[in-house]
């Protein structure tokens, strides 16, 4: 449900420039939908072809009781600071345990960066990273391998002023992007194995550079929320668009929805970005497409949303969000008593609304799907160690490595040192140095403590080579090759002190 404020109607350049000549992707997203009520999944889900979909403890209280034929994301209600924390991380921890074997993922919250989805109080990164932390460390006592993913932000835009002392705040949201770095500088990246963010096109096509229109509204701003993870370090950390989509016009859906024009609580806030039924097809089509051709960092994506077309009233936004749309044709629950957009409430005339798939339901049920495979991915960091060493001064030197799961899931690693005559992708190659490992297995995250002793070399360049991977089959980039330079100098300058550095050679 997209937070967005009442805003002017932003301008800006619409230039869709084409994306950068690159070599395939391999497959790495996920096509999923948000979903109200499970009765909806086996008539209006499974037509769609994806294999995500996302539940809402909102709506539907607990998980599936039953193993559903896809993924599950679901999505935990936190609406504002819990007045108790340990009694809310209970709380979670029962869903967890309901969820075993049942759910994959879980996103912690919704939308915290706006006032409406945050207790009505003003959004509080501080308070969220908290949630989060507790969040987290309960669901991974019940159920280690589960993703646990960070509240989709909600793309408010360049906001001025300071609310609680956070900048970017008015107190009724928060800039996006301030919000993002300072839960991050908070800590926040020790408590999700993925980020979530809401990346809506507003009026602008998929392709839109957000740095082309106004408060970045496009939705390629997932591009902005990567480079802000890459600047803390978590760049290897993958992003799920927890929710996405272009508003449909809502005379789209005919004469009666079009009265939603005329009233302000639709026009003021939705109504510069509403685009035609044809439009809001293709678009999300082509931001699938996009984000499959480049961005390997994108794993999940859900559009919002799939069963909210007859969701409150007439002039509810999240109806022509919907990829099913109330058939107005024959259908008018107009009452005498009040005005046209209030007609349809949460009365009987819901039940009673026919409904038809729009042109975006059958486009996505035909589009081709490239499914990623949402299991660990070993990665490295950093990549290679050097160590530099004084000819005069030689001795045991020190350094580490930490295999990361850049997927999700959960990884165990393995780490040998290799001897002799080595194939490397520039041919076979002698190892001159043998460092020794303190320890040779252990779980993502986990430190590899190398040493190597420097004593009876001369100066020059000597390498060796440690083989890192995994303990199971079912992890992607194994092994991982890390390269262990040992650069002996006749001095060592005051530059490289202290004498342990780690980077490219």
């Amino acid at each position: 449900m997209i937070a967005i404020l009442a805003l002017a109607v932003v301008t800006g350049s619409l230039g869709t420039p084409p994306p950068p000549a690159r070599a395939e992707i391999p497959p790495h997203l996920g096509y999923g939908i948000n979903v109200r009520l499970e009765d909806n999944i086996d008539p209006l889900y499974a037509p769609l072809g994806f294999e995500w979909i996302k539940l809402w403890e909102e709506y539907e209280d607990t998980p599936p009781a039953e193993r559903l034929p896809y993924k599950v994301l679901f999505a935990i209600y936190c609406a504002g600071m819990p007045a108790d924390l340990d009694a809310w991380g209970d709380h979670v921890e029962a869903i967890a345990t309901a969820g075993l074997g049942l759910v994959e993922a879980y996103e912690i919250g919704n939308e915290p960066n706006a006032r409406r989805f945050w207790g009505n109080d003003p959004p509080d990164p501080a308070q969220y990273v908290q949630v989060l932390r507790v969040a987290y460390e309960r669901i991974k006592a019940v159920d280690p391998g589960a993703t646990v993913v960070s509240a989709g932000l909600a793309p408010v835009g360049r906001i001025e002023g300071t609310c609680k002392g956070w900048n970017g705040n008015d107190c009724g949201a928060m800039d996006e992007r301030e919000y993002a770095r300072q839960m991050l500088r908070l800590g926040a990246g020790e408590f999700f194995d993925v980020f979530g963010y809401h990346p809506y096109g507003f009026a602008y096509t998929p392709e839109t550079d957000p740095y082309a229109v106004s408060n970045g509204f496009a939705f390629r701003g997932a591009e902005v929320m990567h480079e802000i993870l890459e600047q803390h370090g978590l760049g290897y950390k993958p992003i799920w668009a927890t929710e996405f989509n272009w508003i449909r016009d809502p005379s789209e859906d005919g004469s009666l929805p079009w009265t939603c024009h005329g009233y302000s609580e639709y026009e003021d806030a939705f109504g510069w970005m509403d685009v035609s039924e044809e439009q809001q097809a293709d678009y999300i089509v082509r931001a699938f497409q996009y984000a499959d051709a480049n961005w390997p960092w994108m794993g999940a994506m859900f559009v919002w949303n799939l069963d909210w077309y007859d969701y409150n009233w007439l002039c509810e936004a999240s109806r022509y969000f919907s990829i099913l749309k109330v058939d107005y044709t024959d259908y008018n629950p107009y009452r005498d008593s009040l005005p046209v957009p209030y007609a349809i409430t949460w009365a009987d005339d819901i039940a009673a609304a026919p409904y038809t798939t729009t042109l975006a339901y059958d486009a996505l049920a035909t589009m081709e799907k490239r499914p990623g495979s949402f299991v660990p991915r070993l990665m490295i960091e950093p990549a290679v160690v050097t160590f530099w060493a004084d000819v005069r001064e030689p001795g045991v030197l020190t350094d580490v490595v930490v295999p990361l799961n850049a997927g999700h899931g959960v990884l165990t690693w393995t780490a040998t040192v290799a001897s002799g005559m080595q194939v490397t992708g520039t041919g076979m190659v002698g190892l001159q140095v043998t460092p020794t490992l303190v320890i040779t297995t252990g779980l993502q995250g986990m430190p590899l403590t190398v040493t190597v002793d420097s004593t009876g070399y001369s100066t020059g360049t000597f390498t060796g080579l440690i083989t890192v991977t995994a303990t199971t089959t079912d992890v992607l980039d194994v092994p991982q090759i890390v390269p262990v330079i040992l650069r002996v100098l006749p001095e060592l300058p005051h530059v490289y002190l202290p004498f342990i550095l780690s980077g490219a050679p």
